[in-house]
């Protein structure tokens, strides 16, 4: 949520004008967090909004994947931002060149993480919501018509670890064998006939917000989201839900995240067999991204490079 499109108040009331119905521009605030698209707050009469023009990472056919997604989750009382329809009924719009949206302001604060990056405030209590919430998105995203490739499924990062893997054994000696042991195990276990559909697939802290009681009250940034089993995205929760300030395991927070997933999307028996090995996934998933960032981000960028090892002490936990 970076601002790399700066736009003026005259020209961002200018494109309210011309491209929306929702009042002229009040006020306008950029958000500077964040580091793939240019986001802005607006304020009209009628309400606040986000304001987003899509820079080079997202890919423009995968925006109506998003938005739609968006607007079915919120038209079934999912609290994620709502893509406001511009004069054409559309939920795209452009801006100097660029894809843009509209969407609801949603209220509330995401948690902080700590300078390591790691979480060392998160509770039970928000486990508890957030295996609410995954498995109210299942049912919904199970139903869900349109339809988008995981572009970081098990098989696409099987190919990212043999672009990365030399790199892998150049940071720490002997983990590219460590790595290719993981594969291995996932590549005799992995199930992709298991139930499937639409999923957030990047619902960690920073993208959850919170209200001052600690209620969740939205999600946000569907950026990663395509179909994918529902067991895999769960799992991603849980390694980003479930380790302490420490990167240590918390059970109790694992098990109010399960039970509650399974109050509102009982489990089937295959898919409970199946989550251990997910759980794996889904490490070597953020282990491999990490790395593949480390090594590829230009000195400079305004990406936060983040510690891979957070991931290998993850998915060594997981694998015993």
């Amino acid at each position: 949520m970076a601002v790399y499109t700066k736009l003026n108040f005259e020209e961002i009331n200018n494109f309210l004008k011309v491209n929306y119905d929702i009042g002229e521009l009040k006020d306008y605030k950029e958000i500077i967090a964040g580091i793939d698209n240019s986001n802005y707050i607006i304020e009209t009469p009628q309400d606040k909004f986000i304001f987003t023009i899509f820079e080079s990472r997202i890919k423009k056919e995968d925006l109506p994947f998003f938005m739609n997604l968006k607007k079915y989750l919120s038209s079934n009382d999912i609290s994620c931002p709502k893509p406001i329809f511009n004069k054409n009924n559309q939920i795209i719009s452009s801006v100097n060149g660029k894809s843009a949206s509209i969407v609801s302001f949603l209220q509330g604060k995401t948690l902080m993480p700590q300078n390591d990056g790691l979480y060392g405030n998160i509770t039970e209590n928000h486990c508890d919501q957030i295996g609410e919430i995954t498995a109210k998105m299942h049912k919904y995203g199970e139903n869900f018509s349109e339809k988008r490739i995981n572009d970081l499924n098990f098989t696409h990062l099987k190919k990212l670890f043999n672009q990365i893997s030399d790199q892998i054994e150049n940071y720490r000696s002997g983990l590219k064998a460590e790595i290719t042991k993981y594969i291995t195990f996932l590549d005799q276990k992995w199930d992709l006939k298991l139930p499937s559909g639409a999923c957030h697939l990047d619902l960690f802290p920073d993208n959850v917000f919170f209200d001052k009681n600690n209620n969740l009250s939205g999600v946000i940034d569907f950026y990663f989201a395509a179909n994918d089993i529902f067991t895999y995205d769960l799992a991603i929760n849980i390694n980003a839900w479930c380790f302490d300030g420490k990167n240590q395991f918390c059970q109790n927070k694992y098990d109010n995240l399960l039970n509650s997933y399974q109050k509102n999307r009982p489990l089937s028996q295959k898919e409970q067999d199946f989550l251990p090995i997910a759980l794996i996934c889904a490490s070597l998933r953020f282990l491999l991204t990490r790395f593949y960032d480390y090594f590829n981000t230009p000195e400079g960028s305004l990406v936060n490079v983040k510690n891979p090892d957070e991931y290998l002490d993850k998915i060594r936990f997981f694998i015993h």
